[in-house]
């Protein structure tokens, strides 16, 4: 923007935004998987770790989280 009005973009900078936009496009998966990581990853709490170790069916929910996690990390 200049005082006379808006400057458009040169063929160069339009093609760099371009690229841009389309990077960020291409990288959808994989941000989506890492949230789904960090989501599954936190309810995995101490607590629910305490309980794992009392009970055959907490360490079995664990061990179903963790292969959620890995499932997602594939997507990567």
């Amino acid at each position: 923007m200049t005082s006379d009005g808006p400057v458009p973009f040169s063929a160069e900078e339009e093609t760099a935004r371009d690229a841009e936009e389309k990077k960020w496009a291409d990288g959808e998966v994989a941000r989506n998987a890492m949230a789904e990581i960090r989501r599954l990853e936190a309810t995995i709490t101490p607590r629910r770790i305490r309980g794992a170790l009392a009970n055959d069916a907490g360490k079995e929910w664990v061990a179903n989280v963790e292969l959620l996690i890995a499932a997602e990390r594939v997507k990567l």
